[in-house]
């Protein structure tokens, strides 16, 4: 029994989620003038990262937690 990461994330929440993302990274990491705390900054920064690997993966470690799926294709039950 391996860990095996059935993607969770549907394909308007991968777009939306890169969206999001890039926005957080750029308000964390780039734009230094809308956060005036660095630590604030860093952790929008990371968020947003989290948000486009989850994008890109297609897999929310969250939504595995929460039993949570907005992917259409099912698929994906070849256990």
């Amino acid at each position: 029994m391996g860990l095996r990461w059935q993607p969770n994330v549907g394909r308007f929440d991968q777009i939306l989620r890169l969206g999001i993302g890039a926005a957080l990274v750029w308000v964390g990491f780039i734009d230094a003038s809308l956060i005036n705390d660095r630590w604030v900054a860093t952790l929008v920064g990371l968020f947003g990262l989290l948000n486009i690997a989850a994008a890109l993966l297609r897999v929310c470690p969250f939504y595995n937690l929460a039993g949570i799926t907005t992917n259409n294709d099912n698929d994906n039950d070849n256990d």
